[in-house]
């Protein structure tokens, strides 16, 4: 998922964004009293990579993490892992048919119900690796920036110096999307750096719980791919969208599933353009267009402009089919 007309879209912010650390309880008030974060994944079928997470997040440095977990039906004894080694977690079950943007949407309305409204939530992979101050850093990064959404930017394991997600521009008529210091390193950027970005994934995003109070919960006909549709509205809200270069998350190696592959073949574009698992379903694409730019003119631009640029992208990747010889 992705995403400038004559300029709308994401400026470059000051290049020196660095400020002073200070403790979370001298920044949140004198009592010491800090809002709960509460960790919302949607897992299924991986139980080595939810065990690893979990783990992480127990190791966490910041004092109120809460985490609620949405495991859609696993067969792989996930649930049993959670119930045996983390009780700590809220675990709410599907029976196989939410996919990620319903369970997401499952999660975070068991976590509105309960929350305060001074809390945030923390929108999570299972399939990331972080350290254990992760949600402190993401924290100090909000109480420094009100009304904001903030993505720590995303590298790989193998090489976790190098931007993968570092934030993206979109041109909301053309569609043409840049990935913003895509393969950089974040050693090239000072301290406190960050992006703004057109809209953000769930892979590690700290979120204000006012702006579902504001803006709603995730599209759940969306069913595999809401997290953009869900921060660009956000943004349409007045919040800002930043991707922090100073907190990260770090990905397993890219290219293992369909939405990331490099090569597909021409069997493939069935189930790349109407696969409820693909990214380019174009179900999605027009639901996007429709939420994510301003009119139904424009989203009819925009698709036609997003149709023309996923093809090239599926294109691209074609295999070259090699022909048996004539027998």
């Amino acid at each position: 998922m992705s995403r400038v007309p004559p300029r709308e879209g994401v400026q470059p912010p000051p290049r020196d964004q660095s400020e002073e650390r200070k403790p979370i309880a001298e920044l949140t008030g004198a009592t010491g009293s800090v809002p709960t974060v509460w960790v919302c994944i949607a897992v299924f079928n991986r139980v080595e990579y939810t065990r690893r997470c979990l783990e992480l997040l127990r190791q966490q440095t910041y004092p109120n993490v809460r985490t609620v977990l949405v495991d859609d039906g696993s067969t792989d004894g996930t649930s049993e892992m959670i119930r045996s080694q983390h009780p700590e977690v809220s675990l709410l079950r599907g029976d196989g048919s939410l996919y990620w943007t319903t369970a997401m949407h499952m999660g975070v309305a068991h976590i509105v119900a309960q929350a305060e409204s001074r809390d945030y939530v923390l929108l999570l992979n299972d399939d990331l690796v972080f350290s254990p101050k992760l949600v402190d850093e993401l924290v100090q990064t909000a109480v420094r920036h009100p009304r904001t959404l903030i993505q720590a930017v995303e590298s790989c394991v193998s090489d976790p110096g190098v931007i993968w997600q570092g934030g993206v521009s979109v041109n909301w008529w053309t569609a043409k999307h840049r990935r913003l210091n895509h393969l950089r390193r974040t050693s090239e950027f000072p301290a406190g750096h960050f992006e703004r970005s057109a809209y953000l994934t769930g892979r590690g995003v700290l979120v204000p719980m006012d702006v579902f109070a504001a803006v709603g919960n995730y599209d759940t006909r969306l069913t595999q791919c809401g997290d953009g549709e869900f921060t660009r509205r956000a943004a349409k809200h007045g919040y800002q969208l930043i991707v922090s270069y100073g907190v990260a998350v770090l990905s397993y190696d890219k290219g293992r599933n369909f939405n990331e592959t490099d090569s597909y073949t021409p069997r493939d574009a069935k189930r790349y353009y109407f696969g409820i698992l693909s990214n380019a379903r174009v179900s999605y694409r027009w639901r996007q267009a429709l939420s994510m730019t301003n009119s139904t003119a424009q989203a009819l631009v925009f698709m036609g402009f997003d149709l023309v640029r996923i093809t090239v992208y599926f294109v691209r990747r074609l295999r070259k089919q090699s022909l048996s010889p004539v027998r």
